[in-house]
C-alpha cells in the first residue's frame, strides 16, 4: 500500500534570514528561495558535513539523495524491511526503504526490481515519477512538453506540470522538460518547495561578497606531488584563460588540465591557484603557498595565478566570470598585501595571446583593476577556502 499525500500543504510563516542566508554558495542563485525554504524545514542540512555551510547547488542529485529529500519532506512510516540488495552500505538506506514500503519507488532494474542504484544520478523523468507517486497527483490530459512523447515518464511529467510543480527546462519558452537530464540540487529544492506548498524565502544580500571555493576533491583533482613544489611569496596577480573550446567544461575540463600538467608537462600539480568556471564558480587549484607553472618562458615566482575557463580570443567572458574574477583578485590583493596595480595578463609576461583579447582588454583598460579597488573600498571580499 503506497502512501498518498495529496493535500499535504504546509502553511508556515517565512522566517527572517540573515544577510546571505543559510548557505555560502547559493547567493544569487535563481533557486535560492527554494533552497532556503527546504532548509527551514530541515529537508536539507547542507552538503559538506560537519560544517554544512554549503548547499552545492549545481551538484547532481543521486537516487539515494532523492530518497532522503522525500523521506524528510513527508511523514513516511518507519520500517524494518530491507527491499533492495544494493543499499546496505548506503547512508540513505533507511530513507530508501521508507520510500519503498510507501510505494514511492519500485527499484531500478525491472522486472526484478531488487536493486535501487543509490549512487546513480537521478534524471528529471525519474524525479517526476517519484513525486507523482508521493503526492498522488491526478491524471492530466495532453502533453505539456514537446520532448516527452513516448517517454517512460510521460504520464508522470504531465501530472507534475498540471500540478504546477514543474514549469519546464528551457525558459522562457518552457516547451521542453528534458526528461533524460540529470537534476541538480538547486532545481530539486524548487520542485520540493512547490510540491509542499512552501513559500520561497530569499534572504537579503550580504554587505560584502562571499565566494565559496569548491574543494579539489569535489572536482576530482589528483593529489599534488608536494615534495617537488617550490614555496614562494605572492607579489602580483596574473590572469590566464583556458584557450580551448572542445565542448568540455567544468570539472571534466579541469581534470584534463591537471592530467596534462602532471603527466604531459611533468609538473607537480595543476598550474593555477584558482580556476573560474563558465558559470563563475570558483575552484581550488594549487596551494597558493607554492609557485605555479607555465608552458611559456616567464618566471611564475610571486604570481597568484587565476585561470578563467574559455577561449577569449573568440568568445567573451560571462558577467559571472568577471564578477568572480574581480572578487578573487580583491581577496588576494588584501590577503597578500598586493596592490591591484599588479593585475596583469599572461601575455604581459610572455609571448602568448593568453588571456585572450576579450579578457585582456578588461585588464589593459583598467576596468578589472577598478572593480577590484571598488570591492576593497566597500569592505573587501570573504573567500572561503576548503
Amino acid at each position: 500500500m503506497r502512501a498518498r499525500f495529496p493535500a499535504l500543504v504546509l502553511a508556515l510563516l517565512t522566517a527572517a534570514l540573515p544577510p546571505g542566508g543559510t548557505f555560502i554558495d547559493d547567493d544569487g542563485n535563481v533557486h535560492e528561495g527554494g533552497i532556503e525554504a527546504i532548509a527551514g524545514e530541515a529537508i536539507t542540512v547542507g552538503c559538506n558535513p560537519p560544517a554544512n555551510n554549503r548547499y552545492c547547488p549545481s551538484q547532481v542529485v543521486t537516487r539515494g539523495e532523492m530518497a532522503a529529500f522525500i523521506a524528510r519532506a513527508l511523514p513516511l512510516p518507519a520500517t524494518s524491511e530491507n527491499r533492495f540488495i544494493d543499499d546496505d552500505a548506503s547512508v540513505f538506506e533507511s530513507s530508501i526503504n521508507r520510500l519503498a514500503v510507501s510505494g514511492i519507488t519500485l527499484g531500478c532494474n525491472p522486472p526484478a526490481n531488487d536493486r535501487f542504484c543509490p549512487d546513480r544520478e537521478m534524471t528529471r523523468g525519474e524525479m517526476a515519477a517519484m513525486l507523482v507517486r508521493a503526492f498522488d497527483y491526478p491524471a492530466a490530459a495532453g502533453d505539456r512538453f514537446a520532448d516527452i512523447a513516448g517517454n517512460l515518464f510521460e504520464d508522470a511529467i504531465n501530472r507534475l506540470a498540471a500540478a504546477a510543480v514543474t514549469l519546464g527546462c528551457n525558459p522562457p519558452a518552457n516547451d521542453r522538460f528534458c526528461p533524460g537530464d540529470p537534476i541538480a540540487r538547486d532545481q530539486m529544492a524548487t520542485f520540493i518547495t512547490r510540491a509542499l506548498g512552501l513559500t520561497a524565502n530569499r534572504p537579503p544580500p550580504r554587505p560584502f561578497p562571499v565566494v565559496a571555493v569548491v574543494p579539489r576533491e569535489e572536482w576530482g583533482a589528483m593529489a599534488p606531488e608536494l615534495e617537488r613544489m617550490v614555496p614562494h611569496t605572492i607579489e602580483r596577480l596574473t590572469v590566464h584563460h583556458a584557450g580551448s573550446q572542445d565542448g568540455v567544461n567544468g570539472p571534466p575540463q579541469f581534470r584534463g588540465w591537471q592530467g596534462w600538467h602532471m603527466g604531459g608537462q611533468d609538473w607537480p600539480d595543476i598550474a593555477y591557484h584558482l580556476l573560474i568556471g563558465i558559470d563563475g564558480t570558483v575552484y581550488e587549484g594549487r596551494d597558493p603557498a607554492y609557485r605555479g607553472d607555465t608552458g611559456t618562458t616567464y618566471d611564475t615566482t610571486g604570481h597568484f595565478l587565476v585561470v578563467v575557463e574559455g577561449n577569449f580570443e573568440v568568445e567573451r567572458p560571462t558577467g559571472q566570470q568577471i564578477a568572480s574574477l574581480g572578487a578573487v583578485l580583491a581577496w588576494a590583493a588584501e590577503n597578500y598585501g598586493v596592490s591591484p596595480s599588479t593585475i596583469a595578463g599572461h601575455g604581459d609576461y610572455a609571448a602568448t595571446s593568453c588571456p585572450g583579447r576579450n579578457l585582456e582588454s578588461k585588464i589593459h583598460s583598467g576596468e578589472l583593476r577598478q572593480k577590484v579597488e571598488t570591492l576593497i573600498a566597500q569592505g573587501g571580499v570573504e573567500l572561503l577556502w576548503p
